[in-house]
């Protein structure tokens, strides 16, 4: 569980900094909710990560 949400997180926030310059650089608009979701995502995963690092 601990390698999953490590993971996710990290592959998550990685994937919404990066998009939006992808998404630039192809002349296509930037899709910000996706990017926003994806940022929480990343965040909540971490979150847990450090929260419960006891019991995982």
């Amino acid at each position: 569980m601990k390698k999953f949400l490590s993971f996710a997180g990290v592959t998550l926030l990685t994937t919404a900094l990066l998009d939006p310059l992808i998404q630039s650089g192809l002349d296509k608009p930037v899709p910000w909710p996706r990017d926003i979701g994806m940022f929480v995502a990343g965040a909540a995963c971490l979150y847990l990560l450090v929260k419960y690092r006891r019991e995982l």
